[in-house]
């Protein structure tokens, strides 16, 4: 007796594949989900670049600040306080040597003539406003200890590192005079600065008499005057602040600063540079503080042009235009932004923001 075969059958609708409209809507829904991950992503993104450009748009805004307001701020300083001067300096009324009679200057974009640099060249200026700030350089002093008129000679309490050609500022606190370090340095290791006439340098000094009072400080070959031991000699620091063009063809702020031409290149002149400090900055605009009635405080702010006396000018309101960098396409469009009064709207997609900031001049309140 054969044993019964029995198939197993199996229920028709049990198991069955994925339909084609089954698929068709899983990878809608995964298309959409990488869509919107996508999008969280690189709108993500674009908010760290933006917010990464104006971080550092900010802080390259505050370090310029910082650095103007330095100079700004002791404008006019001479170490102390002098009841008379003189500035023994062949055209002492340059930009740079002009200590006593104009420590605080500004320029007005399309209005007011740009200062040469030492050479007589022209500022590269770019755009905006210019300002020049003159004063000593407190960072390091020299002490007097004796002083020979008719040799034109200061011998200091020890070695220095002056260079020949570097202007200097000498002061007892009753008298002071802005003259050339005319002697050689040999490596460091003298302690002796001269201050005659007659070396051929530039600019060099009409005399080797620092007793003369300004305005006619070379008059009858010169005034000697003894500075006592204790006296100090500081540097001369000269600066001109203005918008140029970098190397690589992007808007920054410039500084153009007094220097000795030995401490670039042989020789012992006075000479200018041009120092870049920071990138980006597209415009500088400036207000100056006037105290026109003579009562405690600022009057108006004025353009430059518009400044009737410098010497009452208490403050300095400075406003930047910083840019983002060229390779940096930041917004979608271009944006329009309103600065100096009037809005406009660039044809490239940089990214802008203007900061400012007031500066008192500390030695004039």
């Amino acid at each position: 007796m054969r044993t019964p075969i029995f198939a197993m059958t199996v229920p028709p609708n049990s198991c069955r594949g994925v339909t084609l409209i089954e698929l068709m809507i899983s990878l809608t829904i995964g298309l959409l989900l990488t869509a919107v991950l996508g999008y969280a992503f690189l709108g993500s993104r674009q908010a760290f670049r933006t917010t990464d450009t104006l971080s550092r748009m900010q802080e390259s805004a505050r370090y310029a600040f910082e650095r103007i307001s330095s100079d700004i701020r002791m404008a006019g300083f001479t170490g102390c306080s002098f009841s008379t001067m003189a500035n023994v300096l062949n055209n002492p009324n340059d930009w740079y040597k002009n200590l006593f009679g104009q420590p605080l200057i500004g320029y007005e974009e399309g209005v007011s003539i740009f200062p040469n640099d030492s050479d007589g060249n022209a500022l590269p200026v770019l755009r905006g406003d210019a300002v020049t700030v003159l004063r000593v350089d407190n960072s390091r002093e020299y002490i007097v200890d004796d002083h020979n008129p008719p040799s034109a000679q200061l011998q200091l309490t020890a070695n220095h590192d002056i260079k020949q050609g570097e202007i200097l500022v000498i002061t007892d606190c009753q008298h002071a005079a802005v003259f050339q370090m005319t002697n050689v340095n040999n490596n460091n290791t003298i302690a002796t600065v001269n201050h005659n006439n007659g070396n051929a340098i530039d600019p060099g000094n009409c005399t080797k008499g620092l007793g003369n009072p300004v305005p006619n400080p070379c008059t009858a070959n010169g005034t000697p005057y003894t500075f006592a031991r204790g006296s100090r000699i500081l540097r001369l620091s000269a600066v001109t602040y203005y918008i140029g063009t970098n190397d690589v063809g992007e808007p920054a702020l410039f500084r153009q600063r007094l220097i000795a031409s030995g401490l670039i290149a042989s020789g012992g002149n006075a000479a200018t540079t041009a120092e870049e400090m920071v990138e980006g900055v597209q415009d500088m605009q400036i207000q100056y503080g006037e105290n026109t009635d003579g009562a405690p405080g600022v009057d108006t702010y004025v353009t430059a042009d518009g400044v009737t006396n410098w010497t009452n000018v208490l403050s300095i309101r400075i406003s930047l235009l910083m840019v983002s960098l060229s390779d940096e396409s930041i917004t979608t469009a271009p944006q329009a932004y309103t600065y100096n009064g009037a809005t406009i709207t660039p044809t490239d997609r940089l990214l802008r923001k203007a900061f400012t900031t007031t500066i008192s001049v500390r030695n004039r309140l």
